[in-house]
């Protein structure tokens, strides 16, 4: 599969580290993925080294916060893992707390195209709600 993870390298040890230490807390994926806001699935394919899901800049956010919260790996680990996954080198993911880079990775442009989408839709699913009603 595209993006799985070779023998080896950074990745694999990441991940591996990551499953032992999830493990050994006796965490369940569903457990950790509440607690870093990840889908069950999405931990299930990182932990498989599975990371043909996402485009590699959110894959690396997700193994980032994950190894964050279970405090594995470090800095320079993580760097090897971005250059492994070949996600683009953005400061903010080197320095910032793994909570900021889900806003991030979002253009404000594109939050309010969202959120003027989800208002927009939840007019139209009242009319049609009150279309029926009468």
């Amino acid at each position: 599969m595209a993006n799985e993870v070779g023998s080896g390298g950074s990745l694999e040890l990441l991940t591996l580290e990551l499953k032992n230490e999830r493990v050994k807390r006796q965490l369940s994926i569903e457990e950790i993925g509440r607690l870093v806001n990840i889908s069950a699935a999405h931990i299930e394919k990182l932990e498989e080294g599975d990371f043909s899901f996402l485009p590699p800049l959110y894959v690396f956010c997700y193994l980032k916060k994950y190894a964050v919260e279970l405090g594995v790996g470090d800095e320079e680990l993580l760097a090897r893992c971005r250059s492994e996954l070949q996600a683009p080198d953005v400061p903010f993911l080197i320095h910032s707390s793994a909570t900021e880079c889900d806003d991030e990775l979002v253009p404000p442009k594109s939050r309010r195209t969202l959120a003027i989408t989800s208002v927009i839709f939840l007019l139209l699913l009242a009319a049609a709600i009150l279309a029926r009603a009468f």
